[in-house]
């Protein structure tokens, strides 16, 4: 389940680069559509790249998929582990990743319409910040989760539970405090620290035991 965990972390990241790369040549972002605008420039943000943006939310399915694969891989290691924590953190990711797919196909819905002509409603628009925001809370909770179970008894142990559990809380803070006008920028980096998270995992996996035995909270 170790190597599991390390390999499912691997192409995770992968995926999110491919989808990095796609929307810094095309311009086309999830983000940009999970804050509120006006329903006219809603509208045209979702019609400006709209071929792009369907390859990116088709590229963020597969991303979910094998985030929540990677995740319960881990869980399962820590549960061998005896670590505290892990199914609820587990939970919290799945649910996490089912609000992340219901994000995907709200705003692809929306891209539809918007290609006939119809205008998101405001309601739909409200819909989406609100389903966004949700979705982001319920991630810190279980990354927190997670950071709380990753055992402390090496630097690498103790550099992926803090980033777990002090990282994901000041970004948090500050994603929440942010007013919409910066949020472009924040959310533009959120890539590189799912990146640094993922590859602190792989090397701590990489250190850990074939055969783990329990280890003290």
């Amino acid at each position: 389940m170790r190597k599991l965990a390390m390999y499912l972390a691997g192409c995770t990241g992968a995926v999110l680069v491919v989808m990095v790369i796609v929307s810094l040549v095309t311009g086309a972002t999830q983000e940009a559509h999970e804050h509120f605008a006006r329903p006219e420039a809603y509208g045209v943000g979702l019609l400006e790249h709209a071929n792009a943006l369907r390859a990116v939310f088709a590229l963020d399915i597969a991303f979910i998929v094998l985030y929540t694969a990677f995740f319960t891989a881990l869980t399962h290691y820590l549960i061998e582990l005896g670590r505290p924590f892990a199914r609820l953190a587990l939970a919290m990711m799945v649910l996490t990743a089912l609000l992340d797919f219901v994000e995907d196909h709200h705003i692809v819905s929306l891209l539809d319409a918007a290609e006939q002509s119809v205008l998101p409603s405001v309601g739909a628009i409200s819909f989406q910040v609100v389903e966004s925001s949700t979705k982001f809370s319920v991630s810190y909770l279980a990354l927190f989760l997670f950071g709380l179970a990753i055992p402390r008894t090496t630097k690498l142990g103790w550099a992926l539970a803090l980033f777990l559990t002090v990282g994901t809380l000041v970004n948090a803070i500050i994603g929440d405090a942010l007013p919409q006008a910066s949020m472009h920028s924040f959310d533009s980096g959120r890539w590189i620290g799912f990146l640094i998270g993922f590859a602190l995992a792989i090397a701590w996996l990489r250190t850990e035991p074939r055969q783990p035995e329990p280890t003290p909270p």
